[in-house]
């Protein structure tokens, strides 16, 4: 059960991240619309590669739990962390054209 409520937090970050995301992408599109796509292309993707790299982690981890193997290491928080510096980037992208 640890590694399915682990694999929802992770989502639930992730899916947090991408509003947030979002709502500051469509603040800065009032400002300039450049701005926003460069945004939105260094982001965006940055959110769908930690989404995919929770669910891949889930299933290392099952197998890796069933074999009595260790489990996976931490490039999931790092991943998570970039994120985390790409949304308050776009945060301040707004902070400055605002």
């Amino acid at each position: 059960m640890q590694i399915e409520r682990t694999t929802l937090a992770w989502l639930r970050t992730v899916l947090a991240f991408t509003v947030s995301l979002l709502v500051l992408l469509k603040l800065i599109a009032h400002e300039s619309a450049t701005a926003a796509i460069v945004c939105a292309v260094a982001t965006l993707p940055a959110s769908g590669l930690v989404a995919w790299l929770v669910w891949r982690r889930h299933q290392h981890s099952e197998r890796r739990l069933r074999a009595r193997a260790p489990l996976p290491g931490g490039g999931l928080p790092a991943a998570t962390a970039v994120l985390a510096m790409l949304a308050g980037a776009t945060g301040l992208v707004y902070v400055l054209f605002a």
